[in-house]
């Protein structure tokens, strides 16, 4: 992928690997969006801490439980602090840097996947806020997709579509036309994509601003079936 993507920097990773040959298996491959400077909160969501661990590293573990080797995290800002912790706690994983992050979302999907090797064949596209989606659900989200690998497959929740998100490489291209905060919703409008819905309540349940997290640090909390509960849902 050339042309006009933004710019990254170094792509850095305990592990290198080779964007490879297409002879290669088709794999699934996760990118975490994690580049945002978190305006409204004030302060870097992404190493804001739940129980002794960021949401950052929240969701790599995560992503790391379905897609093991294979989790690449676009940072931007507070970048330093977020590769640090990434060679800290998840050597496997793989970072890259756009420099253009404070223009919107859609600059860092497309770092993210012209990073991708050959062989991938589809991404599982995450965001660092959404500290209620772990393993399970992701799994979930899989199951549903695998039915139908060549189609991609979403999360639905508080009546939108949404990430999580899984997008065959087919839908990539496209990802050119996105501007500012554009994304997966977006990219499957533009290809009018027939995809499997998952119902994902628990993706609703996002931070951006004081009164997010304040609500988070009072106890509130979401279970699996969506509803206000107690006690933190064991995701992974």
């Amino acid at each position: 992928m050339s042309g006009c993507w933004p710019r990254s920097r170094q792509f850095e990773s305990g592990k290198p690997f080779s964007r490879g040959a297409t002879g290669l298996p088709a794999e699934l491959w996760s990118l975490v969006l994690a580049a945002g400077g978190s305006r409204r909160l004030g302060a870097p969501k992404q190493l804001l801490r739940i129980r002794g661990r960021t949401l950052l590293s929240r969701i790599i573990s995560a992503a790391e439980a379905v897609t093991p080797g294979r989790v690449v995290v676009v940072i931007g800002a507070d970048a330093l602090r977020m590769r640090l912790l990434i060679r800290r706690h998840h050597r496997g994983t793989h970072s890259v840097d756009n420099s253009r992050w404070a223009k919107g979302m859609a600059g860092s999907l497309q770092v993210g996947l012209s990073v991708l090797p050959l062989r991938a064949s589809a991404v599982l596209l995450l965001l660092s806020d959404q500290p209620a989606v772990g393993a399970a659900s992701l799994h979930r989200l899989i199951r549903a997709w695998r039915r139908r690998p060549g189609k991609a497959a979403a999360a639905v929740y508080a009546g939108v579509v949404g990430v999580p998100a899984i997008l065959p490489r087919t839908l990539w291209k496209d990802a050119r036309r996105l501007r500012g905060d554009e994304g997966a919703r977006r990219l499957l409008r533009i290809e009018e994509m027939p995809f499997a819905a998952v119902h994902m309540p628990e993706a609703a349940w996002d931070i951006d601003t004081p009164e997010d997290l304040k609500r988070l640090r009072d106890g509130i909390r979401f279970t699996r079936q969506g509803s206000v509960g107690h006690g933190w849902p064991s995701h992974g």
